[in-house]
């Protein structure tokens, strides 16, 4: 059953199908610190836009609800840097959706210049952050339209619940916010700097494993890359189990197997068991079968692919990591 909230929302973005490109929102609302205009383009490092500007620079959007500022950017993803919601919410409270033209995207809480939780829209189960349970109450919408066509409209629907925040269909125009509609105010983002991060999904996750592996000799890599793939082999059925095995080998053998043939292995499908898993079975052969230390991200798709065997297999990682020295 559609809420009202999603339904308003799924309304919103069918009109404006250009959004499907990408999209960021933010809600800042008042804490220790007032949410002002001036005070988020002070926190963004950002200025005004005069007319005639024609400066290279991230574009975003600014007004005021009550005692609350949205800002909007089309086709951008700067308001869900972690450093930007960091100096964001330094006194203030901030929500975030964003997704991207490739269906990736999610929500974001952080306060007083942490961040609290990013959650997956997607995949409402898959949460990090300070406190990732801040959403467990809020999450009946977006649970609601997993895997059909108002995820997004979802993910907006749980901003509103969480702040009481409507984005004004009336203040949009078919090019984006329209200043003669609403309150706008159109700015320039500045830089904000990167935070150190890790350089993969699995250093998230797994941040010593990932950075003791990198560090390893390329031969204790490659035994650790060969026993995830064994096991996400031995758990899941292919289309092609021969191309699967194939892949196994080459990286136990410290083989690099040919652009075709890894190109098959990207498409392989995995059978009997959820989507999700199967997906990422995929995703650990294709990405162990590439080169240098990159491959170690296929460890990230593992944990996704053999979720009951995972715990396992990490204190074997571990083992061979401490056997090797």
């Amino acid at each position: 059953m559609v809420s009202d909230t999603v339904r308003y929302y799924d309304d919103f973005l069918a009109d404006r199908d250009w959004l499907a490109e990408g999209l960021s929102w933010a809600v800042v609302q008042p804490a220790s610190a007032e949410a002002t205009i001036d005070g988020v383009i002070e926190r963004l490092r950002a200025r005004r836009v005069e007319p005639g500007d024609t400066q290279i620079g991230e574009l975003a959007d600014l007004a005021r609800i009550g005692p609350n500022v949205v800002v909007f950017q089309d086709n951008g993803c700067e308001l869900s840097r972690p450093e930007v919601l960091r100096w964001l919410s330094d006194g203030t409270r901030v929500h975030t959706v964003d997704w991207t033209i490739n269906g990736n995207g999610g929500v974001t809480y952080a306060v007083y210049g942490k961040v609290l939780v990013w959650m997956d829209m997607n995949d409402p189960d898959r949460r990090y952050g300070d406190d990732p349970s801040a959403f467990d109450d809020d999450l009946d919408d977006v649970r609601a339209a997993q895997g059909t066509e108002y995820v997004t409209a979802a993910a907006m629907a749980l901003v509103e619940r969480r702040t009481g925040v409507r984005l004004p269909a009336e203040w949009m125009s078919d090019e984006g916010a329209d200043p003669q509609a609403g309150p706008w105010v159109t700015v320039r983002l500045g830089p904000i700097p990167p935070d150190p991060r890790p350089p993969s999904n699995f250093g998230h996750y797994e941040p010593d494993l990932d950075a003791r592996l990198r560090a390893a000799p390329e031969p204790v890599r490659r035994t650790a890359l060969a026993l995830a793939l064994r096991a996400v082999a031995a758990r899941h059925r292919f289309s092609d189990d021969d191309l699967a095995r194939q892949a196994v080998e080459a990286v136990e053998r410290g083989l690099t197997l040919d652009e075709e043939t890894r190109s098959r292995v990207i498409h392989l499908k995995a059978h009997g068991v959820d989507g999700q898993a199967g997906a990422s079975a995929v995703d650990a052969l294709y990405t162990g079968t590439g080169e240098g230390v990159a491959a170690v991200d296929a460890l990230n798709a593992a944990r996704y692919a053999i979720p009951d065997e995972w715990p396992a297999l990490r204190r074997d990682l571990y083992r061979l990591l401490r056997e090797a020295g």
